[in-house]
């Protein structure tokens, strides 16, 4: 933070412990030349009524320069002197400026226009019911509290490259996760063996649509692993998430497709890199699915890691020839303990990606809708969750096995 941002001479001025008294220095200093006032005045350039309200703290529109001059003379910092004017100004200027500087950090740091949108705050113009909502969906008590918190995560989270988002709702998305991961705070110890095991047993679950993944995702809870559902927030566009918070992996899922087969997809591409990126994701907090890195972590093989897993390309070469055919597509998806949607969906991937060809719009009555799945997770929804009842609901479904209706 620039150390002459408005936040932080307001932070600086609230601390009354250890402000200084320029009065007390200002006689040290006739002391030490053993001068008058007069003298002094003269050598600042400056005349009693300009000097003295500084001194003291009482002036109320201070002229730079004469501060300048003064903190020169006195031979103290320039932004000590000035917050010992802030601290002295009269409680309605400085709630004015508190009120002011919030709003520009709002207006530096949120897209109010999306996020209006996405109905998570219900004014575009109303610059106090913005701040209330932003707030309160944060669970902050003041934006400076929450302008800590994120100078914070930024150290944890961003590099001064990955920072300059182009877009601000991808970093509100992001960090709102990992506020949610963090509140969470899964107390389960991580062990990458006890992963490694668990992961050939998920198959069979996908075949229940109401709770299969709310059952494959607290067996991931119970060693270590958390993962947390966002509904799509506008112009985000990511369909996965895989973060380390506390040393710990935590995954975030998006109904970006709105596809029961893409979330499956989508969570076993995060395990891949659970397993096989978890050191580079460390060091540099996060990793969004489908975003270049400069660690290359690889996207590619996650993938073919995820469609390998659920329905492997022998199988395709199979099925293919008889995608039509309803009944050796219920056939193969029961000898393989999967859901048939996944047979579609290994289909529709090599069909677009290797052929060219786009069926995404294709065989959607055997695609299950994701409303109920989805739901059993509790996801964030933007217009009316906030992050610390979120992180507590969470935490009573993995911990509990709380039923969200």
């Amino acid at each position: 933070m620039n150390e002459f941002s408005i936040s932080n001479l307001l932070q600086e001025s609230f601390k009354k412990k250890d402000m200084i008294n320029p009065r007390e220095i200002f006689d040290e200093k006739l002391a030490d030349l053993n001068i008058s006032e007069n003298q002094a005045f003269n050598l600042i350039g400056l005349d009693k009524n300009s000097v003295n309200p500084i001194l003291d703290g009482s002036i109320k529109h201070p002229n730079l320069f004469n501060v300048l001059k003064l903190s020169d003379f006195l031979d103290i910092p320039l932004k000590e002197l000035i917050v010992f004017l802030i601290a002295n100004q009269q409680s309605d200027k400085i709630k004015k400026l508190e009120t002011s500087n919030d709003y520009q950090f709002i207006e530096r740091n949120f897209d109010i226009d999306r996020l209006n949108r996405a109905g998570l705050i219900n004014s575009k113009s109303d610059s106090s019911e913005i701040k209330q909502n932003l707030l309160d969906f944060f669970g902050f008590k003041s934006i400076q509290e929450y302008e800590d918190y994120t100078l914070k995560l930024d150290m944890i989270l961003y590099s001064s490259t990955k920072r300059n988002f182009a877009d601000k709702m991808r970093y509100f998305s992001v960090s709102s996760a990992y506020m949610i991961f963090e509140r969470i705070a899964n107390p389960n110890y991580y062990n990458r063996d006890s992963l490694k095991e668990l992961i050939p047993k998920i198959k069979p679950y996908t075949q229940d649509v109401e709770k299969g993944i709310l059952t494959v995702c607290q067996a991931l809870y119970s060693i270590g692993v958390t993962v947390c559902f966002q509904k799509q927030l506008t112009t985000s566009q990511f369909r996965g998430a895989t973060f380390a918070v506390n040393r710990k992996p935590c995954i975030v899922l998006t109904d970006l497709n709105k596809n029961y087969g893409s979330i499956w997809h989508a969570l076993l591409h995060e395990l891949y890199h659970v397993l096989f990126d978890f050191e580079s994701i460390l060091s540099q907090g996060y990793h969004l699915t489908g975003e270049p890195d400069l660690l290359l972590i690889n996207e590619k093989s996650a993938d073919e890691f995820a469609q390998e897993f659920f329905f492997d390309s022998n199988l395709l070469r199979f099925i293919k020839p008889h995608i039509n055919n309803d009944l050796m597509v219920s056939q193969i998806a029961k000898k393989n303990n999967i859901h048939k949607c996944l047979v579609y969906f290994a289909f529709q991937i090599d069909m677009y990606f290797n052929q060219n060809k786009n069926y995404w719009k294709a065989f959607g009555q055997y695609f299950p809708n994701i409303d109920e799945t989805v739901k059993r997770l509790s996801p964030l929804v933007w217009e009316k969750d906030s992050i610390p009842q979120k992180a507590k609901i969470i935490k009573e479904i993995f911990e509990l096995n709380k039923i969200v209706e």
